[in-house]
């Protein structure tokens, strides 16, 4: 992979993995705790692969942390993930009201943001993202593992999707 077009994927995997990070942050089925955010805080560990538009696919490897407010409604992050083309890190922001999710992102290493909205059901969520890329992403969850699918419309990114496995750590 040359240097540029290594840098250009570098750049468009931390953004995909900031909308990640939403999509675990939310995730907590209905019943399962107090609060939307409860089932989540604490710490994750988990990999999947990035699927590139040519059939191209790129193993990754994540941990992430999670913290809550007082009141459960609100809950920020740290996620770190590596790969053979590097490492990003990012922080989150959400917010949880009445079935809604909403929340902004930013990737610290590549210097992206962007925001999330979207709905919370009974171990599913569905979440529209945009920013530097945009698209869509559905978890399937619950209080022990996630499973993330993230399909990007942004027609210049060189990444058709992701998918990912988590469990706690």
């Amino acid at each position: 992979m040359t240097d540029k077009r290594q840098e250009r994927f570098s750049a468009t995997a931390a953004k995909l993995t900031a909308a990640l990070a939403l999509a675990l942050l939310t995730a907590c089925p209905a019943g399962a705790a107090p609060t939307p955010f409860e089932a989540v805080k604490g710490s994750w560990v988990g990999g999947g692969a990035l699927n590139f538009k040519d059939g191209r696919s790129e193993k990754l490897d994540c941990n992430a942390y999670y913290t809550g407010s007082a009141d459960g409604n609100a809950l920020t992050t740290a996620l770190r993930c590596s790969g053979p083309s590097g490492k990003f890190e990012l922080r989150s922001h959400l917010s949880y009201a009445g079935g809604k999710v909403s929340g902004s992102w930013e990737e610290r290493t590549y210097n992206a943001s962007g925001d999330a909205s979207g709905t919370l059901d009974p171990g599913n969520l569905r979440l529209n993202f945009s920013g530097g890329v945009a698209g869509s992403m559905t978890v399937a969850f619950s209080t022990a593992s996630q499973t993330v699918s993230i399909a990007i419309a942004t027609s210049e990114v060189p990444v058709k999707g992701m998918h990912f496995d988590f469990k706690r750590s």
